[in-house]
């Protein structure tokens, strides 16, 4: 006798993200294996050169008027064309804050890595991940951050 139950289908949108999470995931452990515990701002800088760490060039620039009020950065394409590259914009607040960025730009990496696809929960786990960070501990301190640029 064979089974009649109904088999359910997973969204395959469901089924993307879960791949994407993993693979930011794994990315993260590997990036952290690679530059090892002491991830700074010239860590980071140097990490964003590296195409097995981020998928395309990435400049960071400091701006005020271009971040909506409440956010802490902002991450465009230079082009149509991904291989251009990206900016990752970040408030004027940070420029010389170096402590603070690496939080920062680990969280944008994840849109420069995966686009759409990725989440804000891809981006604390990847940024907390990298950072040998509890995932917790890594969300307060980027909010805390993004609040204080608009205090």
């Amino acid at each position: 006798m064979t089974d009649q139950t109904p088999k359910v289908k997973k969204r395959a949108g469901k089924v993307i993200h879960g791949a994407v999470s993993l693979h930011a995931l794994e990315k993260a452990k590997e990036i952290r294996n690679r530059y090892g515990n002491n991830i700074d701002y010239q860590t980071v800088l140097s990490m964003l050169g590296d195409r097995k760490s981020v998928r395309y060039p990435v400049q960071v620039r400091f701006v005020s008027g271009e971040i909506e009020p409440g956010m802490f950065a902002k991450t465009e394409a230079v082009s149509d064309n991904p291989d251009d590259g990206y900016t990752i914009l970040l408030h004027s607040y940070f420029e010389n804050r170096h402590a603070d960025l690496p939080a920062l730009i680990l969280y944008q990496l994840v849109l420069v890595n995966y686009g759409d696809l990725a989440t804000a929960n891809d981006a604390e786990i990847f940024g907390a991940t990298v950072l040998g960070m509890d995932r917790d501990a890594y969300y307060e301190q980027v909010s805390s951050l993004a609040d204080a640029a608009w205090r």
